[in-house]
This record gives structure tokens, sequence and C-alpha cells, in this order.
């Protein structure tokens, strides 16, 4: 069997792929999977890194702020199909599978003009652009949350499963990864332990606001690792030997690697809304507060959260609010062990550890002959 997956420009688009690919591989390890992503962006690192064949075509988003902008792109997205259309013909693919985002967009539409199957994965509450564009057209359309399926003008090619997550973090044995996570971070001293993340380039107004009530999180007895991003990294590490003599930890790094270390080690997660953080924690039963990125496309990272709010499974802060309720609600959530436990068990209800398995079956029914 050979399957494309077109899948780039983040990580909610890139895993979500390469949770399904894993799973085809270890169900059949003589598949042939390539991926198709843009030029560069993360999929450049993250797919290689991965074991997988990598093929980029030249295309970008919409530009929001400056229509004009986006005057170039009717151009290049006519050389992108071009492009799309010579990687389909020469890998001949049984299924296309797409996770949304501009990389889909071209490679998707190709792949239904030469009349090979194809399958939408869709993670966000409310879908991207080339998700709408293309939902009618496809073989499958998968869903996050059913109620994705109301911003879908077909309805009989949809079908809801749950964001698949990748097999490191699902298989993992929890209890025994924590005692390790806690050891690599030098933080087995019995205390709770905060995860501050903005995704893999940090964010900027996280940093900040966790900045001004970092002491007291230390100084009451907390222990925090707080991955920050390149370009806030050099003067938050600094702050590591302020509070070295507090009973509570402070662990500063500007990328973390192995992010399944850094979840077994949280009893409570502040970051950002994107679907792929969240399904993560959401697999793990992490408690979150979640801070949504104002600027995302469509505003989807705040329908992300607020979808998660209305099933009381995270608390969602928005940016305007950081600065004055971050620091009490972080201190009011961790200490309560009755929040805690509602979080996690309402969080893990919107995961399915099976769900790239499901994804498979719905590529195995409408593979090509």
């Amino acid at each position: 069997m050979k399957v494309l997956f077109a899948a780039g420009g983040t990580g909610g688009h890139i895993f979500p792929a390469i949770a399904v690919a894993d799973e085809l591989k270890l169900i059949s390890p003589a598949a042939d999977i390539l991926f198709v992503g843009a030029k560069g962006r993360m999929e450049e690192k993250i797919v290689p890194d991965n074991n997988y064949g990598l093929k980029t075509i030249s295309v970008r988003g919409l530009n929001r702020k400056n229509i004009f902008k986006n005057i170039s792109i009717i151009y290049q997205f006519t050389k992108a199909l071009s492009a799309s259309k010579k990687i389909l013909k020469e890998f001949s693919p049984d299924v296309v599978v797409g996770t949304g985002g501009f990389v889909s967009a071209p490679v998707i539409y190709s792949a239904v003009k030469l009349n090979i199957p194809t399958l939408i994965q869709e993670g966000n509450y409310y879908p991207g652009l080339a998700t709408k564009f293309l939902s009618s057209k496809v073989s499958s359309v998968v869903i996050n949350f059913e109620e994705t399926k109301k911003y879908l003008k077909r309805k009989d090619n949809v079908i809801r499963i749950a964001y698949p997550v990748r097999r490191s973090l699902i298989r993992s044995d929890r209890s025994e990864m924590r005692a390790k996570a806690l050891k690599y971070f030098n933080m087995d001293n019995g205390l709770r332990t905060l995860l501050v993340f903005g995704g893999s380039q940090g964010a900027v107004c996280i940093n900040s606001s966790i900045k001004k009530v970092i002491s007291g999180m230390v100084k009451s007895g907390i222990n925090v690792i707080w991955q920050t991003g390149k370009s806030d990294f050099a003067e938050i590490k600094q702050l590591e030997k302020d509070y070295i003599q507090y009973d509570g930890t402070l662990k500063v790094l500007e990328f973390i690697k192995d992010m399944n270390y850094a979840y077994s080690a949280a009893d409570l997660a502040v970051c950002r809304a994107g679907i792929s953080s969240i399904m993560e924690l959401a697999m793990l039963k992490i408690p979150a507060i979640l801070i949504p990125l104002s600027r995302s496309a469509e505003n989807h990272q705040e329908k992300n959260a607020l979808m998660l709010t209305e099933m009381s499974a995270v608390i969602m802060i928005s940016e305007k609010d950081l600065s004055g309720k971050i620091g009490d609600t972080i201190l009011d959530v961790i200490n309560d062990d009755v929040k805690l436990g509602k979080l996690s068990e309402n969080i893990g209800k919107a995961a399915d550890p099976h769900s790239a398995e499901k994804i498979l079956e719905e590529i195995f029914k409408i593979r090509r002959n």
C-alpha cells in the first residue's frame, strides 16, 4: 500500500500525519509512505527526523493583514498544483491524506483531479480554509470535534475521530516516566510541578506574564519547568540562580526535545491552544490553563479553547487578561486536588488512544484497488 501525506506548516498539521503513518508502518511494515510539505518550513526537519521521505513544494498561506500581498499567491498556487501533480504521478499513491493547512490545498486538489482517493483530517474546532474548500470534493473528512461538521457544506463524507497522538506518548507508562522525568529535571522533591511552554518557538506574552509571577511560584514551593523559546531564553535563564535557595525548583530551557519527560513531570500545564498541544495533554490527562494566540488564523485557537471550557476540561485566559489573572489562577488550581482531578478527568475525555487506528480504517475503506 502506498500513502502520501500532505502535511506541513505547523506541528498541529504535521504530528497527526506522523501518528497515522507510524500506525500504518506498525500494521503494514511494507507500506510505502511519502510526505509532501512546504519548502522552508518546519516539516523539513520533523519529517526526516521521524524517518519518512519528504518532497517539498513552494507554497504559502494567505496574508490576512495585507490582502495586496496575496496577489502573487494565485501564480504560486498554480505552480504548486503542477508540482503536486508531478509528485502524485511519480509516486502513484493508493490514498492521499491531508491534515489541513495551506500545503494540503494543492496536493489534495490535484489528487481529486487525478481520481485518487483522498482523506482530510481536521483537528481544530473551526476548520481552516483548505479544509472548507476541499471537504466537499474528497472521499472522507475526519473531524476532531463533532460540532465542526456544521461548518462544512457536505455532511455525508464526514466522520468524527479524535485527533491522533504519536505512539511514543500513548504507550509510555506515565507513573514510571514521571519518576524518571522528575529526576531528569532534578525535581524529585515531592512538590507540585508546573509546565510552561509556548510551542517550539516560545510565546513572548506567556513568557512576560510568567516572569512577573515566577517569584511567587517558586517561593510558594512549586517546581516550574519553563520552555521559553529562543528569543527570551538568555534573559529568563538568569532567573534560575535567583531562586536556587527556595524549596521550589526553576528549570529554564530554550527547547524541550523530549516532551514526554516534561508532560510526565507536570501536574499542571500553561500553554497555547494549538490543537497538537491540547490533544497531547488530553491523551495524558494533564490539567491545563490555555492562553490562545490572539492572531491565530480565523481565531481557531480561541475556538479550540472555548470548546474545551464548555466541557469543563480546561481553564482559558485571554492574552489581554494574562497579567491580572495568571499568577492567582496557577496557585489556585495547582494546590487544589479536586480542581486538578476534575480537569484531568474532563480533558481526558477528548482523547482516544485508538484514533490513529480508526483513521487507518477509513484509509483502508477508501483506498484505490
